[in-house]
């Protein structure tokens, strides 16, 4: 799910123009009072088997609530959910968004607000993450991965990692977090993005590889392509699962974080539903089981994990400093800064 390209902004506002203005009726359901049919539009693959395993089935089939997915890419469901904007009723109850896009889909007023006497375990969310139009269901930090057969000493940070040259890995659909990553150690500040295009042109011109694809960087990793590289905690520990040989090194600037987000839009069909399922997923069981199957962690305070999955999810000790990506400002120069990266690339 987080190899998926955000859609372009300018087009989004574009077709949410006046979004805002649309009247809707005030939303007085709660979670408590849920029935029917539930649509939730979503990622299809592991995610989506995991909502069923871990929220659907064991949590709201049991109060009688059908729960309907409807798969695809992010930008084909933004767009679907925009065309829908006018209408009283729409299809969708529940959006599963990455959370850069669920800013923007508030900033076009096209999502319903949220508290706690509509979604009750709003109450247990982390503060880091918490936000008033959308739930983080699962986050993973941005880490450097690196070969512990090749990196005898870990990259402590980006300008570290940075020295490897033909050796980093850098994924094309993130491109932009390994920006926020290079902002945060040289500015302090990872909304610094126009300062950061440097150290991307610096690696790309020592030979940096650009995978298109996240499969491709433990490919990499394994054949000795690349010895490090910034990706998603989750992945390396799910690479390991898998037989390759990875370790993670936690930035001592911070680390960028990834969040999953869930928003309810204002026009759901059955508001009521929406709402139970927001509560359902922040229910520590369903957090639990998807950090056992995908190795994200919880973004609850009452979901403590044992066992493997506890060692296998435990941060460093000092704790490393978790830093969502600065919404707004990003949302403000994407376009600009995916034309620059193609750009970039068409010049190698």
């Amino acid at each position: 799910m987080t190899d998926l390209i955000t859609p372009n902004r300018r087009q989004l506002l574009t077709l949410a123009a006046g979004a805002a203005a649309t009247p809707f009726a005030p939303a007085i359901l709660r979670a408590q009072e849920a029935s029917g049919r539930c649509v939730v539009s979503t990622w299809g693959g592991d995610y989506a088997k995991l909502l069923t395993q871990n929220i659907e089935e064991p949590l709201l089939k049991p109060k009688g609530l059908e729960i309907v997915q409807d798969a695809g890419t992010e930008p084909t469901r933004v767009a679907k959910s925009i065309a829908q904007r006018r209408l009283p009723r729409g299809s969708v109850d529940v959006i599963c968004l990455q959370a850069p896009t669920a800013h923007d889909l508030e900033e076009s007023g096209l999502l319903e607000p949220l508290d706690e006497s509509k979604v009750p375990n709003l109450k247990y969310v982390q503060k880091t993450f918490a936000n008033p139009y959308s739930i983080p269901h699962i986050y993973s930090p941005q880490v450097i991965a690196y070969s512990p057969e090749r990196v005898k000493t870990p990259p402590k940070n980006f300008t570290e990692m940075e020295a490897y040259g033909e050796k980093v890995g850098i994924l094309d659909t993130s491109y932009i977090w390994v920006a926020m990553a290079a902002a945060l150690k040289g500015q302090g500040d990872p909304s610094k993005f126009a300062e950061a295009k440097a150290n991307l042109e610096k690696l790309v011109k020592a030979g940096a590889k650009v995978y298109t694809s996240t499969e491709a960087f433990a490919p990499g990793i394994k054949s000795g392509e690349i010895d490090v590289g910034l990706v998603w905690h989750a992945r390396v520990l799910f690479w390991k699962k898998g037989g390759v040989e990875m370790a993670s090194s936690f930035p001592e600037e911070g680390c960028m974080t990834y969040v999953s987000s869930m928003c309810v839009l204002k026009n759901a069909p059955n508001k009521a539903a929406a709402f139970a399922y927001l509560n359902a997923a922040l229910d520590p069981r369903a957090q639990r089981g998807f950090a056992e199957s995908m190795s994200y962690h919880p973004t609850i305070t009452n979901a403590a994990l044992e066992g493997e999955i506890a060692k296998s999810l435990a941060l460093p000790e000092p704790a490393p400093k978790l830093i969502p990506a600065p919404y707004p400002e990003l949302s403000a120069a994407r376009d600009e800064l995916n034309d620059w990266w193609r750009r970039l690339l068409e010049r190698r």
